[in-house]
């Protein structure tokens, strides 16, 4: 017998198509830990039939049964729920996680013969006012994309010729000329409030930051260009550009006086070879506030299109910056 018994009503069918959740838990929520959880727990706050983890997959309700997944009527009585866990540890293991999700939902769609498209593979946000599947919508660089990258991969898992759509992020508006591949490589880093330099990132292999943890100094360097930067402080006001890298730095190595900051501006400035092949280029960043979803993301220092000129919102902390 399933470990929810049933207990949101048989589903009378197959199942039309499948929803992919992330749970929005630590490393230490992988399957072992929903095993015991969830039979403790109210399941009227919302459960999934499977629950993918770096220790394998848990199935918490049969296929035939419904599930209280997504806070829709059709969701819930119609599809089936894969919830990608531990979407706030470690990325490689999230993106591990997630592969093995795909691989169990191309499984599901042989066997109830589901055909893979946007009907049928679903986002929890597109009917319920959430972020989930955040972590898989922010490297995938945005809802669409990543819906778009779980239909072709399942697609493909299923021994479809697809191609992999390219991620691109297109919030709040396109990049001017960005045609082609100019190799631009930013590379940054943060340091926390308590003095601890996190590892630096390059472009959207992961993020900078912690979950949690409030962002005080910020360093940005660029391969091709130049960049400068500069950060606003909580209960203060914006401190000077910078644009080097470098920690020990007071001056110019870094963005920040060590106190939290809740907003960052950046600007590229683009080589001239690259403006003759490319185009200007754009820095593209974005920040996330405490503990929640990132704000929209910033082109430069711009203020059209909804831009604020900034990424952030005074008097909230930040714990993650992106950019590319």
């Amino acid at each position: 017998m399933s470990i929810c018994k049933g207990i949101a009503g048989k589903r009378g069918r197959n199942p039309i198509g499948i929803f992919i959740h992330n749970d929005a838990g630590s490393e230490n929520a992988n399957t072992a830990f929903y095993r015991n959880w969830l039979p403790t727990h109210d399941l009227g706050n919302g459960f999934a039939h499977y629950y993918i983890a770096s220790d394998g997959i848990l199935q918490a309700e049969d296929d035939h049964n419904m599930a209280w997944h997504c806070g829709q009527y059709d969701g819930n009585s119609n599809y089936l729920s894969i919830e990608v866990c531990q979407s706030m540890g470690d990325i490689k293991i999230f993106k591990s996680n997630e592969e093995k999700a795909l691989q169990l939902a191309a499984q599901k769609c042989r066997q109830y013969n589901i055909v893979p498209n946007t009907s049928t593979i679903r986002l929890h946000q597109e009917v319920y006012a959430t972020a989930c599947p955040h972590r898989s919508v922010e490297i995938h660089g945005g809802a669409s994309s990543a819906k778009a990258y779980f239909i072709a991969r399942i697609r493909q898992l299923m021994g479809e010729n697809v191609n992999i759509p390219v991620n691109s992020v297109t919030s709040p508006t396109s990049p001017v000329s960005n045609t082609g591949n100019p190799g631009i490589v930013f590379t940054y880093a943060v340091q926390l409030t308590n003095g601890t330099v996190l590892p630096e990132v390059t472009n959207l292999d992961d993020f900078a930051g912690a979950v949690g943890k409030r962002i005080a100094n910020v360093a940005i360097k660029v391969n091709k260009g130049k960049i400068k930067y500069q950060v606003h402080v909580i209960g203060g006001g914006w401190l000077p550009w910078v644009t080097g890298y470098n920690w020990n730095d007071f001056n110019n190595g870094y963005a920040g006086n060590g106190q939290a900051i809740d907003a960052i501006r950046v600007y590229y400035e683009t080589p001239s070879d690259i403006i003759s092949k490319f185009g200007y280029q754009k820095a593209q960043y974005r920040v996330a506030p405490l503990n929640s979803p990132y704000y929209a993301w910033q082109f430069d220092d711009e203020t059209t299109d909804g831009q604020d000129g900034f990424a952030g919102c005074f008097g909230s902390a930040i714990d993650r910056f992106q950019l590319f």
